[in-house]
Formats: C-alpha cells, structure tokens, sequence
C-alpha cells in the first residue's frame, strides 16, 4: 500500500467523527447530523466509519461507554485525529464559500488544452461586458493526464459543484448519470519520426519492430492503455516491454528536444509516441513549441489503414446548466476550426 491512495477518511468522515465526539454516543451523533447538516446515517453506518478511521489510524481513536453517563473517550490518538477532521472541514468550507461567492465558472483542463482553453478565455473577453472575465481556467498538472487520476482531479469535484466543465476522457459508467459529456474532437495516435521517414503514416507492426525503444506514455494514460491493447488484439510478435520501451513520460518537451537534435545529426533515433493533441504544440508553425524540429515530423499510427483514436469530451453536470452551453458550442467551435488537433498540420 502506498501512502497517499490508502483510503484515507474523507470529509464525511471527518464529520461524523466530530459529531460522535461532540455528542458521546453513536445515536445522538445519527440525530446531531440530520439536525445540524439534513444528513442521514444509520448507527451502523457510524460504526462503519469510525473502523475505517481506527483502520486508517492503527489504534483505536476513542473508547466507547467509558466515559461520563457511558460517552466515549479520545485516546490521545484520536484527540490529534479531531485536530486533524476541523482543520479538514475547515478547508473544504473555504472552498465551498469561494464558489459559492463567485458567478464565474470554472474549467478544469490538462496542459495540452492550453491553446484552447486560451483561445477561449480571450473570446470571452471580446464578449459584453468586454474585459470582464466570465470564465476561470484551472490547470492540472501532467502527472494528472492519467485516467484514474484525472477522474479524481476533474470530474469527481464536477459532481460536488467545484467545477464546471472539464476537458478531456469520458467519465466512467459510475458518473454518467451525474454528468453530461461531448465529444469536442478526436486525438489519434502520432509517432515522431526523422524528417525522411518513407511514406506518411507508420503501422503498428513496424513500430513495435523498431530497432531502437521508444518513448512512450504512462501505463495508466489513455493512450498508452490504447496501444497495449492493440499489440495484444491484433496479435503483433510484440518482443515486450522491456525490449521496446525507452522510457514512460508524460513530460515529453524535453524528450523530443533530445530526439530531434539527434534527426538533425543524423543518428539513429528512437522513437516518441504521442496523441495529436499532445504533439500538436510541437509541430512547425505552432507559436511557442514549434521551433527546432524542422528536421522531424509527426505520423499516424495505423494498423490495416484505420488510425487509433482517442475522444477528447468536454464534460458538465447533468442536466447541463443553461449558462454553460454558450461556453461549450464555442469550445466545439475553437476545436472545429484546430484541424492540427486530430491528426498531421
């Protein structure tokens, strides 16, 4: 077990534990949460919660029926893990009365969806009131363009309010009722290749065969799951990983800085794998990351003619609130008129 995805107690638990310490018993905290916060759990329920805080903890956080008229009793761990919960609670208030103070929806997106989302913010400023912003922009960070990660990061907060709209995968079974998602485009799977590379597109038989390792994206990222499972369905004598990964990054500026000077000399080169969206800062003509690679070039990856695609949604609570849809029918038009998106410039 790792030490930050180990179940911790979340703010609902931080609440029942302070409601149970508050009152003594597991009945009256039942009756103070549904009193002072209209929300309902069962005596059973609080038991649940406090073995999963004891769990969390590795001791017992109070003794029951020991203390006056058969309260329970903090052990000095379980003091600390008050502390602990009021600051939590603390901070998740903060953040509640900031939203709810501000008229401004908030984007969530990854760092790839810069030009984008930034295209947008200055569309939004031409608009009436002009110079007045009418939308807030949040970026995560590359380590959260991983699947499990970015449902944490962005949409799980879509369903509590935090946010309002986010780019990037589809939400999962379990949030489809809660969310309305669209696809804004389709990303395709590119390799970086030396400017003289014969022919325009690169199959995934004669990728896997390359003579040097590639560098490629995390395991747990969209694109990386995307063509494991195609090396596997499709049957490719695939040598394994260990013959033919170089290396997992999503931090890829610094890789294909390296590999486009190695096109440059001539050397033989490995390979980068990336979806198009993600390649698309690094392509000539792009105004910040397109330099330098005049001797490179980006091609699909294929098997049998047919591309691997990977849909980019933009994502809201569900029913889509009316305020929103203006934001996204202009972000369906930013990427509608951003061919580079989906595949070669």
């Amino acid at each position: 077990m790792g030490q930050v995805r180990d179940r911790a107690p979340d703010e609902w638990d931080c609440v029942v534990f302070m409601a149970l310490a508050e009152t003594g018993t597991r009945q009256q905290a039942v009756r103070l949460l549904a009193d002072r916060y209209d929300e309902h759990i069962t005596v059973e329920g609080v038991r649940v919660i406090l073995n999963k805080i004891n769990k969390w903890l590795h001791r017992p956080a109070l003794e029951e029926g020991v203390g006056p008229r058969g309260k329970v009793r903090l052990t000095p761990r379980g003091l600390r893990f008050l502390r602990f919960c009021e600051r939590v609670r603390g901070i998740y208030l903060d953040e509640r009365r900031y939203f709810a103070e501000s008229h401004v929806p908030t984007l969530v997106c990854l760092p790839h969806h810069a030009t984008i989302v930034k295209r947008l913010y200055v569309d939004t400023l031409e608009q009436e009131p002009v110079g007045e912003e009418k939308i807030h922009i949040l970026e995560l960070q590359q380590s959260d363009r991983g699947n499990e990660s970015f449902f944490d990061q962005a949409l799980w907060p879509l369903t509590t309010g935090a946010y309002h709209l986010a780019i990037g995968p589809a939400p999962p079974e379990e949030f489809r009722d809660e969310l309305q998602s669209d696809v804004l485009y389709d990303a395709r799977l590119e390799v970086f290749v030396p400017a003289d590379f014969p022919g325009d597109a690169m199959s995934l038989d004669e990728f896997v065969r390359w003579p040097r390792m590639s560098h490629l994206p995390p395991k747990d990222s969209g694109a990386r799951m995307l063509l494991e499972n195609a090396i596997a369905t499709y049957g490719i004598d695939d040598p394994g990983e260990h013959r033919r990964v170089a290396s997992e990054t999503y931090e890829i500026g610094s890789v294909i800085e390296c590999v486009s000077l190695l096109h440059e000399r001539g050397l033989p080169t490995p390979l980068v794998l990336a979806p198009s969206d993600v390649a698309l800062v690094y392509k000539p003509g792009m105004r910040f990351g397109g330099a330098g690679v005049e001797h490179s070039r980006w091609v699909p990856l294929h098997h049998e003619g047919a591309p691997f695609r990977l849909d980019v949604h933009v994502t809201t609570a569900n029913p889509r609130p009316r305020y929103l849809r203006p934001l996204v029918a202009m972000l369906q038009k930013i990427c509608g008129d951003e061919p580079g998106l989906s595949g070669p410039l």
